[in-house]
C-alpha cells in the first residue's frame, strides 16, 4: 500500500502542505506561544511569529523541523549529544520518553503510532484504546493540555510534588469539572518532572504524528475512492 499511498513522507513536504491551524501548534509549542525561549535564536523567533500571523507557515518547514531536531538534541536519551538530531533518532527517543517500545524493524510511521497510542494511554489513561478520528482528537487535546500546562507546570516542578500539581492543575489549569481533560491530569503530573527539552520535543512530535496520520488518511480515501469510480 506503500507504493501508492506514501506513509512515509519527507517531513518537509509533509509541513508545506499541512494545515495552517496544524502548523499554528506546532509554531505554539516551538516558541512558547510567541514569547520566545533561551534556546531559541530571536530572529528565528520573529520568523516563525511572523508567518504565523500571515498564515504562512508552510514556506517555512525547514526552520521548524531544524528547531525541533535542536530542541531533541538537548536532553531526552542522551545528555552528552549536542546540536540537532536526525527524526528518526528523535521520534524514537520520544517514543521511549512516552513508555513505547520502537525497533528497528519500525519505520518512520509505524514508531509514530506508538507514540499516538503512548501519548494517549500515559496522559489520558482513562480514555481506553482509540482508533481513527477519535484517537486523532485526543491527541490533539493532549498536545493543546500540554501547551497549557506547561508554564504552570514550570513554575512548580520545585516543589517536588506530584500531588500538588494535580492539585493546582484541576483547581486552575483545568476548571470545571471536564472529563477529557481531567482524564489527562495524572500523565501531566507524571510529565512535570521530565527534562526541559522533552516539554517541547514530546508535544511536538506527537502534533508531526498527527499531521502525518490525517494525511496518510486522506490520501488512502482518495485513492480507495478513485478505484470505486474505476469499477
Amino acid at each position: 500500500m506503500d507504493f501508492v499511498v506514501p506513509r512515509n513522507r519527507q517531513l518537509s513536504d509533509l509541513l508545506a502542505n499541512a494545515s495552517s491551524e496544524d502548523l499554528e501548534v506546532l509554531a505554539d509549542i516551538i516558541t512558547d506561544g510567541g514569547r520566545g525561549r533561551v534556546a531559541l535564536d530571536s530572529e528565528v523567533k520573529s520568523k516563525i511569529v511572523g508567518r504565523r500571523a500571515m498564515g504562512t507557515l508552510q514556506s517555512i518547514p525547514e526552520v521548524l523541523i531544524a528547531e525541533i531536531q535542536a530542541f531533541g538534541g538537548n536532553s531526552i536519551a542522551n545528555a552528552f549529544r549536542s546540536g540537532g538530531v536526525s527524526y528518526r533518532e528523535l521520534i524514537v527517543d520520544v517514543a521511549r520518553e512516552l513508555g513505547g517500545k520502537p525497533s528497528n524493524a519500525h519505520d518512520i510511521f509505524d514508531v509514530e503510532q506508538i507514540i499516538l497510542d503512548r501519548a494517549v494511554s500515559k496522559f489520558s489513561p482513562h480514555a481506553g484504546i482509540l482508533k481513527g478520528a477519535a484517537l486523532l482528537a485526543q491527541t490533539a487535546q493532549i498536545v493543546r493540555n500540554l501547551l497549557l500546562s506547561a508554564g504552570s507546570i514550570r513554575g512548580f516542578t520545585a516543589k517536588g510534588s506530584v500531588a500538588g500539581v494535580s492539585s493546582f492543575l484541576t483547581k486552575r489549569v483545568f476548571p470545571l469539572t471536564n472529563p477529557a481533560l481531567l482524564a489527562t491530569i495524572a500523565g501531566l503530573a507524571i510529565y512535570q518532572v521530565a527534562a526541559p527539552a522533552s516539554r517541547i520535543t514530546v508535544p511536538a512530535v506527537i502534533q508531526i504524528a498527527r499531521i502525518r496520520k490525517m494525511r496518510f488518511d486522506k490520501d488512502l480515501s482518495a485513492y480507495e475512492e478513485a478505484l470505486r469510480a474505476c469499477l
